[in-house]
């Protein structure tokens, strides 16, 4: 029989829960949040949507911390290790979503100074 934590944190839009089945020595550590890197760009004027229509897209990212037989049982270990895991698949999809709003940034950037509409800062092409 397992026993879950659930914690939010209302600012950023997360919600941890972990699972914890001291049978099986495994501690789940559920992260549900949503995508609003476009919300937060479009606030600031560097994404294509407009601020109002913007869907936020929920995510939920799984990591899983399994006790080996031959290692003492420490809940809060596995809570840890579990979270990191959960955290390193968010972390990864927050840095893929940025790198596409980036390279389009970079686009346009490059598009400026093939037309001569802006001066580039840099003295020699690479």
């Amino acid at each position: 029989m397992g026993r879950s934590y659930t914690r939010e944190n209302r600012m950023n839009r997360v919600s941890t829960e972990y699972k914890v089945d001291e049978n099986k020595r495994t501690v789940v550590c559920i992260i549900t949040t949503f995508n609003d890197i476009p919300h937060r760009l479009a606030k600031y004027g560097l994404a294509d949507e407009k601020y109002d229509d913007i869907d936020f897209d929920l995510r939920i990212y799984k990591g899983i911390a399994k006790c080996a037989p031959e290692d003492a049982w420490d809940e809060k270990k596995g809570k840890r290790l579990a979270e990191y895991r959960a955290s390193k698949q968010r972390q990864a999809d927050v840095n893929t979503e940025l790198k596409k709003y980036i390279n389009g940034i970079s686009k346009c950037i490059d598009n400026l100074y093939d037309y001569g509409l802006m001066k580039d800062p840099r003295p020699f092409k690479v």
